[in-house]
């Protein structure tokens, strides 16, 4: 925690690039000393959104009527460690599951690439959790719509029943995000206490509901 910064701030190295010759990440010298040391991590964003909200209507056309909502979110952070864990340049252990990205690794003097070099060691802060796996959390969620349908009267009340009105509900049914992981909502803890990271969590479920409403 740093005055005047968010609780939820990430604080970490910030890499610039991958060193050609060498294939270690380049991390920015914060106090510009020649080193890098845990002098150099600085706050890169907030799991807090600057803003958030939603935006509802209900559209209706004859005995048809149509309800949507949107929800959305801009300015956060998310902290993906399963890139850390999948792509982040270290062998780890035998049953660890490894990105496709790292087909982008640095092989050989002369690539130019952000995913560094293999190496079992931390050395260069490869295996520190910084800028590289810190993401974009803004979204654009389509969070429910309904669909339903409304018998005329006129058919309805022949048979001695008021109403009956076929509907379909959606949810989840959309996701506009630059995120990389399954879903930019999810949270490792569940709770408050940790915010903006995800390892591993399932995504918000997608669903469709279908059904009937009988007024007698």
């Amino acid at each position: 925690m740093q005055q005047g910064y968010s609780m939820y701030s990430f604080w970490m190295y910030k890499q610039t690039s991958v060193d050609p010759q060498t294939g270690n990440a380049v991390f920015q010298d914060v106090n510009g000393d020649g080193t890098i040391t845990a002098a150099d991590r600085q706050i890169l964003g907030s799991a807090l959104p600057k803003f958030f909200g939603g935006i509802s209507n209900t559209f209706t056309y004859k005995g048809l009527d149509l309800n949507v909502l949107f929800t959305f979110q801009q300015g956060n952070k998310v902290l993906n460690l399963n890139r850390f864990f999948g792509e982040g340049g270290g062998t780890r252990d035998a049953n660890r599951v490894i990105f496709a990205s790292q087909l982008n690794r640095w092989q050989k003097p002369g690539d130019i690439t952000d995913v560094p070099r293999l190496t079992a060691y931390g050395n260069n802060y490869t295996l520190e959790q910084n800028s590289r796996f810190l993401e974009d959390g803004s979204f654009i969620r389509l969070k429910n719509l309904t669909l339903g349908y409304t018998l005329p009267k006129a058919l309805t009340q022949k048979a001695g029943i008021q109403a009956v009105r076929f509907y379909a509900v959606g949810t989840n049914l959309l996701l506009f995000t630059k995120y990389t992981g399954p879903d930019p909502e999810t949270n490792v803890g569940g709770g408050q206490s940790v915010q903006g990271i995800d390892l591993g969590t399932p995504p918000q479920p997608r669903s469709v509901q279908l059904g009937v409403n009988v007024t007698l």
